[in-house]
């Protein structure tokens, strides 16, 4: 047993993580012609990580023998992969979607912030309860739930603070306020984890070993038990407050690359 035919050989080809990931790819092509923009790298690249995420060894490992391994697909649902879609579309786009949709339904950032935030932040707190993580791990349906919830609310979360358009999102400094406190959130949440006995999700210390691997995991990679759910725990902790603050310097980059209002000549124009 090698890491590499650990990598080459627990791939989950599921036709329908496939089916909608094509399928996301062909409707985006047909809203722009056919005709990809730089942005367009962003929403591929948004694809891409949703297909890993659900159809690559991170999938089996996660879900049967590494509680860290579903960390990082967590991570990549939630907050990778949503920040890269709403990236992705371009703002004459969006303008097309928002003409279709009734009066006042523009989506702007200032209607739901709270909403947002919570849903970002909730999710990773409600799924990483023990006993519906647990139910996750051992019931398939609550499972898909869980992923798709994750991905939705991913959406909802970055919204407010990178929609399409411009108008649609919050302001800079409520931008970081909203994006730092998301981030104590996620640190205090990996603290807990981190520092909790060992067993916090008791599905990961015998796992069902149907493929064999168990062992060169536990003493080839020399991750046991409590040392996985200290680097689930770090992840958490970690990489999201990582992201957060690289958000934040976008944010910040943003707010100062604007052109500053001559409040002088436009008083004396009026």
């Amino acid at each position: 047993m090698t890491t590499w035919h650990i990598l080459t050989s627990t791939w989950d080809w599921n036709p329908l993580v496939l089916i909608v990931c094509v399928a996301l790819i062909l409707i985006y092509g047909a809203a722009l012609g056919f005709h990809f923009p730089k942005k367009a790298l962003f929403f591929l690249s948004g694809i891409v990580l949703l297909f890993l995420a659900l159809s690559s060894p991170l999938n089996e490992l996660g879900h049967v023998y590494l509680f860290s391994a579903h960390m990082v697909q967590h991570i990549l649902l939630l907050l990778v992969v949503p920040f890269l879609l709403l990236a992705g579309i371009p703002s004459g786009v969006a303008k097309m979607v928002l003409i279709c949709l009734p009066d006042g339904s523009e989506g702007r950032a200032t209607g739901w912030p709270l909403l947002g935030w919570f849903f970002g932040v909730g999710a990773m707190w409600i799924w990483h309860i023990p006993a519906l993580y647990n139910l996750a791990l051992h019931n398939e349906s609550v499972h898909t739930a869980e992923e798709l919830s994750l991905i939705v609310m991913g959406i909802v979360f970055w919204w407010p603070v990178n929609a399409p358009l411009m108008e649609m999102r919050l302001p800079p400094l409520v931008s970081i306020a909203y994006l730092f406190s998301a981030c104590v959130a996620c640190t205090i949440l990996g603290i807990i984890i981190t520092f909790s006995s060992v067993g916090l999700y008791p599905a990961y210390l015998n796992p069902n070993d149907t493929l064999g691997v168990l062992s060169f995991i536990r003493n080839g990679w020399g991750i046991s038990p409590r040392i996985d759910q200290q680097i689930g725990g770090l992840l958490m902790w970690v990489p999201c407050c990582i992201l957060y603050i690289c958000v934040i310097m976008i944010t910040l980059a943003r707010w100062y690359s604007e052109p500053e209002v001559d409040t002088v000549s436009v008083g004396s124009n009026s």
